[in-house]
Order: C-alpha cells, then structure tokens, then sequence
C-alpha cells in the first residue's frame, strides 16, 4: 500500500514489479493486497487511496473465473474490477479516462504484439495499461512465458519501465510445494532450466513419485482425489487437439482421457468435479494450486545419453498457437524450446502435497526411473 499511495499523486505512472518463481505466493499477494486497497478505497476516507478507481486485470480466462468467484463473496470488490486486459484498455481508450491503480497478475502473459483474436491493436499491452493508469503492480515471471506473442523476459520490462519510478520485489521461498518445497522447486528448475535431471528428491513431507505406467499413475491420482480434492492429470501439449472442434484426446499405452474443455461456464476447470476424468492443459491450470499434480510429459521430451540432458523436439508440440508470429517474422528454435520448457515448468509446480510424472519417451522414462534416491 505504500508504494500506491506515495506515487498515486506524483504525475507520472509508476510501477511496482512483484517477481518470483511458479508457486512462491505471488497471486495470493496480489488478491489479498487488492482486497486491502478496495476496503481502504470505499471506507478510509482520512487514506489518500479512499475513493480511488482501481481494477485487478488477468490474461487468463480460468483466473478470471476464480477472482470473480471470490469477488461474490467480499462485500468490498466488485466483479467488474476484474478485467483482462484487451477489455481494460478499449474501456479506457473510448471513455478517455485513467485509472489510480491497476494490479496485474501473470504480467508474463501480456501481450506484445498486435492480436486479432484477442481485439488487440496494439504493439504492447503493457504500455497501454500503463498509459491508463497512474500507479501499476504487476507479478512477473519469465520461465512462464507461453506464448510467442507474449515475448517477455527480464531485459524487456527491465527497459519498458526503466524511465518510470519503479520498484522490484523478489520473491524467493517457495510456499505451494509443502515442506520440501524449495528442493523439489530446485529439481524443477535444473530440468526445465539447465535441462539436467538430478536424483529424485523424495520426502515424507512432499510425494514425488515416477511412474512407468500412466494409467496407474491415473488410478493414484484418482485415489489422491477422493481422499483431499483437488488431484489432476495434466499433460504437456503434445498430443494433438483443436479448440472448438470435437472431443480429442490424450493417450499414452493402455491411458486415454480426454483434453480439458474451455471456458465451460463460470467455474474454473480445476474446481469442477467431473474434470477428474480428463486431462489439464497450461491454459486451464496455470495459476492454480491442486494438492497433487499427475504430469504426462509428451513424446516431444526425450533424453540424450550422451550429453547427458533432455532433448526438446518442436516438431511434435502441437500448440501451433505458441509459436505463431506476425508476417515477415520468424521464431527461432531456442524460442520456441523455451516456450516449451516454460509450459512444463509450470505444470510440474501445481502440486501442493505431491507431483506425480509419467514420460511418453522411453529414454527419457527409463533416465527418470534410474535417478530415484530414497
């Protein structure tokens, strides 16, 4: 709150930066910081925050869905403080109007380039919000990136607010993962980051198992599910689908579930209970806390022997959408093997008690198994 009400007045956008790794609380800083700034806005008339206009923006239709269903049961916030960010920045633009302060979560998920199928006509939505707005907190991590058109690293907010005021906060302990939480983060890390698989950290603490088999992977997460809620299958995008268009499938040996349906009505995926009968994506889990995580890695992750580091083969991801670029553009390899390796990234951090993995590639399965250390 500090930050808002010392730059709010100060006749220039400023920007407060919240960065952290998957899983280190930064979306639950922002709700709860956001609730706090609403109640002061409607009830702290001696606050230079009271009466101010402010919104929480996601680019996340299944994060939406949560800030809205606990906006129902908060008499201070409203529904229709929560917006994604094309909707905010059209709002503004017609009305002419500017915001006081303007939360973002999932910042990495912003758009910097012109997008049709979002109503996006602009180069950086960043800088539109930030052109609305007179004070932006934003939560920001770059091994989330998931999109081409969301091209974000750290060099590139690090330059778009550099002739603002601003601040940046890091987040470092990891909360989601219980108890062996920043071990197993570390493992994560060296695999979706360095491409190094370790020996299996395992605890008592955290369930963090290797399956040679998905479909009793399945069954356990079944069982994980009926005994504390909340256990999914998710799977890397490898397996082919198409949005609108039919029901398709994941299949890996004697397993095969369905894909996750999107935006069926107002409750997000991960809480609807006949979704324990499909299959989780990036698109409906990413944000979102389950207490145990099953994780199908596709075929496009294998392991080389000799270099001793997983291989990424782009031709078998089947999310045309990530790689798309503008015309007279082009997305090189590296690019898009790091949109891929971010998309695991998140997935294997959804798990708050355990994280269960299935590999597709059999080399990749068989390095898995080897490395387990009691």
């Amino acid at each position: 709150m500090s930050f808002s009400k010392e730059q709010l007045n100060a006749g220039q956008t400023a920007v407060l930066v919240i960065q952290g790794d998957a899983g280190t609380g930064k979306s639950l800083i922002l709700q709860r910081a956001f609730a706090k700034l609403q109640r002061i806005s409607q009830q702290d008339n001696e606050s230079p925050l009271y009466k101010t206009q402010n919104y929480l923006l996601v680019n996340h239709a299944e994060m939406l869905k949560i800030y809205r269903k606990l906006a129902a049961d908060d008499p201070n916030l409203k529904k229709i403080s929560f917006m994604k960010p094309t909707s905010f920045i059209n709002t503004m633009a017609k009305k002419q109007l500017t915001a006081d302060v303007v939360f973002i979560d999932e910042a990495h998920l912003l758009l910097t380039q012109a997008d049709n199928y979002n109503k996006f006509h602009g180069n950086d939505q960043l800088q539109e919000i930030m052109k609305h707005s007179r004070v932006v907190v934003l939560v920001f991590d770059p091994y989330q990136v998931l999109k081409y058109k969301s091209h974000w690293n750290t060099d590139r907010l690090t330059n778009l607010i550099a002739a603002y005021p601003h601040e940046t906060f890091q987040l470092k302990q990891q909360y989601r993962m219980q108890a062996a939480g920043d071990h197993i983060a570390f493992w994560i890390n060296q695999l979706t980051r360095k491409r190094r698989i370790l020996p299996q950290v395992t605890s008592a603490a955290f369930d963090f198992r290797i399956f040679t088999d998905a479909q009793t992977m399945f069954q356990q997460i079944k069982n994980q599910n009926r005994k504390v809620g909340l256990s999914r299958m998710l799977a890397t995008t490898d397996f082919p689908y198409t949005v609108g268009k039919g029901t398709w499938y994941v299949q890996a040996g004697d397993f095969r579930l369905p894909w996750d349906k999107l935006d069926v009505g107002s409750e997000p995926w991960a809480l609807r209970d006949q979704t324990i009968d499909e299959v989780g994506s990036i698109y409906t889990i990413q944000g979102f806390d389950l207490n145990y995580a099953a994780v199908i890695i596709g075929p496009s992750i294998s392991y080389d022997d000799q270099a001793k580091q997983i291989t990424i083969d782009t031709t078998r991801y089947e999310d045309h959408a990530a790689f798309r670029t503008p015309a007279g553009q082009q997305i090189s390899i590296a690019d898009k093997q790091q949109i891929m390796l971010n998309a695991l990234n998140v997935l294997l951090k959804r798990g708050r008690r355990g994280l269960y993995i299935y590999a597709c590639d059999d080399k990749l399965r068989r390095q898995l198994q080897q490395l387990v250390i009691n």
